[in-house]
């Protein structure tokens, strides 16, 4: 068993869907974030989707974070805390809104153009 920054290794990870062209090209990670996250993504990915079980205090730790029942503190935590709020969808309000504004009239009566 072999253990990067406290946790099992397993698979590189990849999020395609929203990284597209990768963690270090999208702008919201740094270089060593980027390698973090492709080292031990996977493992994290499986431990809080409950698809792994915790093996040590730190991937306990881990998922006590996930679960908000405690804090991020170690550089790990605070790194999926951070990957997990960049995957969020954003909702977007437009400037433009459904209803019209009624239109009088009588403002336009006697005036040419």
């Amino acid at each position: 068993m072999t253990l990067i920054h406290g946790f099992v290794q397993a698979n590189k990870f990849y999020d395609d869907v929203h990284f597209p062209h990768g963690f270090s090209r999208s702008g919201k990670f740094s270089i060593q974030e980027s390698e973090m996250l492709t080292q031990v993504g996977r493992r994290l990915w499986d431990l809080e989707q409950n698809f792994a079980s915790p093996d040590n205090q730190v991937e306990e730790n881990f998922v006590r974070v996930c679960k908000a029942e405690s804090e991020a503190e170690t550089k790990i935590e605070r790194l999926w805390v951070k990957y997990k709020d960049s995957i969020k969808t954003k909702s977007f309000h437009t400037l433009n809104g459904g209803r019209k504004a009624p239109v009088n009239d009588t403002d336009t009566q006697g005036e040419s153009y």
